[in-house]
């Protein structure tokens, strides 16, 4: 049996070729007799990177008691970890485990035996510092004793990273159906055994795919399920590949759209089973190489946003801190947002203002100029006289801003150094506008700033944006409610985090929660907020981590800014 591995990321359902190219990794079995430097060097000449090796030989049953102790006193129990160097072992090496052992059975000695076993193999590979330990998951209905060997391996072995391997859709018993979501339970099982621990990973088995034309892929939902769980390899089944009649190793598009679908940056590939060509696996590994080169490059989008996937970041607050020269930086690089601000200022300007001769535009929460520039591109294309105002009340960007005016902008642009919500203006504004939407819509006090600037507008003037609403949608995350577990502390599964939603599972159609209009016309102003929403029930068994909160925003008539799902403004990446 050979295995092969490879680091694959993924773009939602978009792939590209020089993303994956960049981190492929694959890697081979050592048979129990081979040495681990030469079965090494093997796999190298063969462009694997990394090998599977046995901890301890697979056949290899025994009895950790005191009696057996001694008969075997000065014989090892494999080979010594000096036949690598250290760093060949924490980088070339995931080591798997025995599976003879018998935790469910009914002698209680068989049952300390088995742990005991398991924990000394676990010890073992602590010591070597491995890339991970592989280990197979038994798939009866109660497996209590297996489960807590897991749960003291955890705690056993420090920084050891699990790989549990689970069949994504387990065989059924003669005259049963196909339950492809049974696999998942014995995974979510074990997870909530041990609390979510960041260290288990799952080591997926993909179906054949070629029995019954490939009814043995799962539909879409269960494919989103794994999906968002922390794969670490996939295991496809040499059975899986099929020839054509020139003779070509394949695998169906459809088994094609299930494996990419699964494959993210940290995910291995692994290609089991026998192989029927003199080459051995090379065909079966050029056929994923093949899948690889033959998609699309990296944009720019992707490459920009690959680094904030899942990632936890804390909200900004530009109302009480001053935002740095980089986080300006990365918001001016959204190529959609600005564009539709610009056509928003320059509709508003060819109609609502059309018989204008001047319009006076205020900018609140200049930053360092980007909505200035849109207006005054806006103003070009309407060919209509602007007065333009930029307020900003951050000491640095202001030095931006001056910069801007003494270089770029001239007499067109009047700099402000001032709180929006406490500057004197010199005129009334017909038109505002600001970008102040938190991810939330409202959670970066858009609304409060808003509103205690609003006082700037004509009686009939407008803000740009006119509206926002914010909208919660639940899900299933686990790696990200994984990382807040680790964490140890309650405050950060109270604190409302920023995060590129990438690896998790709607669970429900979003539902709308609060709205905010501008300028807002209530007397007295208050924008206490309260609701409760019901959303439909799940279409497939999951657990609910929490919620994702989205904004949908008009800025003038037709044209808005959406993060939403359903409206998506697509291509857009900062707001």
């Amino acid at each position: 049996m050979s295995f092969s591995f490879e680091s694959l990321p993924l773009s939602n359902s978009r792939h590209t070729a020089a993303t994956f190219l960049a981190s492929t990794a694959s890697g081979r079995v050592l048979r129990e007799k081979s040495s681990g430097c030469s079965a090494l060097t093997r796999a190298g000449r063969l462009g694997f990177q990394f090998v599977v090796a046995d901890l301890v030989h697979p056949r290899y049953n025994r009895r950790l008691n005191e009696e057996e102790k001694h008969a075997r006193s000065g014989i090892p129990l494999t080979r010594s970890d000096m036949i690598l160097a250290g760093p060949s072992w924490t980088s070339d090496v995931v080591g798997r485990l025995s599976d003879w052992m018998n935790y469910e059975s009914k002698k209680k000695s068989q049952r300390t035996n088995a742990t005991d076993v398991f924990l000394q193999e676990l010890r073992w590979a602590s010591h070597l510092t491995l890339l991970g330990g592989a280990c197979k998951t038994s798939y009866v209905q109660k497996q209590h004793e297996f489960w807590k060997n897991y749960l003291k391996g955890l705690r056993l072995t420090g920084g050891l990273k699990f790989w549990i391997q689970v069949p994504m859709v387990a065989k059924p018993l003669p005259f049963e159906e196909l339950d492809f979501g049974s696999s998942w339970r014995t995974w979510n099982d074990l997870r909530l055994l041990c609390e979510g621990d960041h260290r288990l990973g799952v080591c997926l088995e993909l179906p054949s795919g070629n029995e019954k034309k490939n009814s043995y892929i799962p539909p879409k939902s269960i494919i989103d399920k794994w999906n968002a769980e922390p794969i670490k390899a996939l295991i496809i089944p040499t059975k899986a590949f099929t020839m054509t009649k020139e003779g070509i190793v394949v695998l169906s598009e459809e088994y094609i759209s299930m494996f990419l679908r699964l494959t993210n940056a940290d995910t291995r590939i692994i290609i089991s089973g026998p192989s029927l060509y003199a080459e051995g696996h090379g065909p079966y590994l050029s056929v994923i190489q093949n899948i690889f080169e033959s998609l699309p490059g990296a944009t720019e989008q992707l490459k920009i946003e690959t680094p904030y996937r899942d990632f936890l970041q804390s909200p900004l607050q530009p109302l009480m801190d001053n935002l740095k020269s980089q986080t300006y930086e990365i918001f001016e690089k959204d190529p959609i947002k600005y564009s539709q601000y610009e056509k928003a200022i320059c509709k508003a300007l060819m109609t609502k203002f059309k018989s204008y001769e001047t319009v006076c535009i205020v900018v609140v929460g200049a930053g360092r100029g980007p909505l200035v520039r849109c207006a005054l591109r806006a103003g070009e294309k309407a060919e209509k006289k602007l007065r333009v105002y930029a307020v900003e009340k951050n000491p640095n960007a202001m030095i931006t801003l001056q910069n801007a005016k003494l270089n770029e902008w001239g007499d067109k642009v009047t700099v402000v150094h001032a709180d929006m919500r406490e500057w004197k203006a010199p005129e009334k504004a017909d038109i505002m506008v600001s970008e102040l939407l938190g991810s939330f819509g409202d959670n970066e006090l858009s609304p409060e700033c808003l509103d205690g600037a609003q006082w700037v507008i004509k009686s009939d003037g407008i803000s740009i944006p006119s509206d926002s609403t914010s909208y919660l949608q639940p899900i299933a995350y686990p790696k990200v409610w994984g990382n807040l577990n680790a964490t140890g502390l309650l405050k950060s599964f109270e604190t409302p985090y920023v995060v590129l939603l990438h690896r998790h599972v709607p669970l429900a159609e979003s539902k709308a929660a609060f709205s905010f209009f501008h300028p807002n016309d209530e007397k007295p102003v208050d924008n206490t907020r309260e609701i409760t929403i019901e959303f439909s029930e799940a279409k497939e068994e999951n657990i609910l981590h929490g919620f994702a909160g989205y904004f949908e925003s008009t800025l003038f008539e037709d044209i808005g800014l959406s993060i939403r799902p359903k409206t998506f403004s697509e291509g857009m990446f900062s707001w």
